[in-house]
């Protein structure tokens, strides 16, 4: 929506957005900005300075931290004493999971959560209180890999936080209210955290409207998308026609597209 309601024909506006999803971090930095075609006519152009991730840091590594809690809260119960670890239970995994879910709501609005699990196992109850500084001191492994995506991206760009207009968070973990507060404590009390998008809309509504864009069956506003590889990409193109006598070619797609001959030396 973003790049459909903008027209920046005077100046640029660069978007950081930060999406932690269940199982990763990923993090884009989109410059917004008008080109103008031969006619004179202004069109919004999208483009992808660069992206960065962390596979090892999303949502349920956070939910794995509370069911660990719950686990170890269960097994050093006195009714448990001498029994076997409740992680080996896939009926009591399951309910735990579920409550976790819970708890990570509640503790997105309170300090602390009061757990009851009705016979957990072996007819043995939880009730245990779950506080939201307990919590954040168990989840500080994930906790301290939030800002390096940031950086990360902002190197491969060459920018700094002064270059960012914004920062739009995306994705279930930034309802985390620890991951909030280590945003905006890097960004500065200067600029808010942007919460204007919902992750599944915005991506699907994205892919039609490009998708649209490219099609001659449908009219939409024109929007240009540009994106700055993170790789390089090659592509052999061999002819179909035996009787062809022109040697392959190799694509490789760096910033360009550039022609090599089969017989030139690429890692050099």
């Amino acid at each position: 929506m973003l790049g459909i309601d903008r027209m920046d024909i005077n100046k640029t506006h660069t978007v950081l957005f930060y999406n932690m999803g269940g199982k990763d971090t990923e993090v884009s930095l989109v410059r917004y900005s008008a080109v103008t075609d031969d006619k004179g006519k202004n069109y919004e152009q999208i483009e992808i300075l660069a992206e960065a991730w962390d596979e090892n840091l999303g949502g349920r590594d956070l939910d794995i931290v509370l069911f660990n809690m719950l686990c170890d809260k269960f097994n050093g119960l006195k009714e448990r004493e001498g029994k076997e670890d409740i992680r080996s239970n896939p009926r009591a995994v399951k309910r735990l999971f579920k409550e976790v879910s819970k708890i990570k709501d509640v503790l997105s609005a309170n300090k602390n959560c009061q757990v009851k699990i009705s016979e957990l196992a072996d007819y043995v109850s939880l009730s245990t209180n779950i506080e939201r500084g307990q919590f954040e001191d168990a989840a500080k492994e994930y906790f301290d890999k939030v800002e390096k995506p940031v950086h990360d991206v902002l190197a491969k760009a060459g920018l700094s936080l002064d270059d960012v207009d914004i920062i739009e968070t995306i994705g279930g973990g930034i309802r985390v209210p620890k991951v909030n507060e280590i945003l905006q404590s890097l960004v500065g009390h200067e600029k808010l955290l942007g919460v204007h998008l919902n992750g599944d809309e915005a991506m699907c509504f994205g892919s039609a409207f490009i998708a649209s864009n490219s099609s001659s069956s449908f009219k939409v506003r024109k929007v240009f998308l540009t994106q700055h590889p993170q790789h390089s990409y090659r592509v052999y193109v061999t002819p179909l026609s035996d009787s062809d006598s022109e040697s392959p070619y190799e694509i490789e797609y760096n910033k360009n597209y550039t022609l090599y001959s089969k017989d030139q030396d690429f890692l050099g």
